[in-house]
């Protein structure tokens, strides 16, 4: 007989899971920022949605999940994601869920030096 241990079957702990969320969340700042750059949410909010579409068309493997088989905008990850954006010592973007997002400043920087690497890189 084979015995298997109680701890196998155990639900991955919350705090580890929120913490590789938060790694993950901390590592995409700069794709959400220039996809929140590119639905031309310099000057008005952009919702959650229209940023999800622009993320997974721009960056089609980072912001997706799997449900029923099927590929589809994580909006979990894109909203830990714009909060990350958003937190303290970041502020590239102003807003929340219910109104939407748009970006500071520094985010508008932040995103031109991002689309600059980003063509410099397809240019090599």
């Amino acid at each position: 007989m084979i015995g298997i241990a109680k701890e196998s079957f155990a639900p991955v702990p919350f705090d580890s899971l929120r913490q590789r969320h938060r790694a993950t969340a901390e590592g995409l700042v700069p794709e959400i920022v220039f996809c929140l750059c590119l639905c031309k949410g310099i000057r008005k909010n952009v919702g959650i949605e229209e940023i999800a579409a622009q993320a997974s068309l721009t960056y089609p493997s980072d912001f997706y999940t799997w449900v029923d088989g099927e590929s589809v905008p994580d909006l979990a990850l894109i909203l830990l994601t714009l909060n990350e954006a958003n937190s303290a010592d970041q502020r590239y973007v102003i807003g929340d869920w219910s109104h939407g997002w748009h970006l500071t400043k520094k985010g508008l920087r932040f995103a031109k030096d991002v689309e600059r690497r980003k063509l410099k890189i397809r240019g090599n």
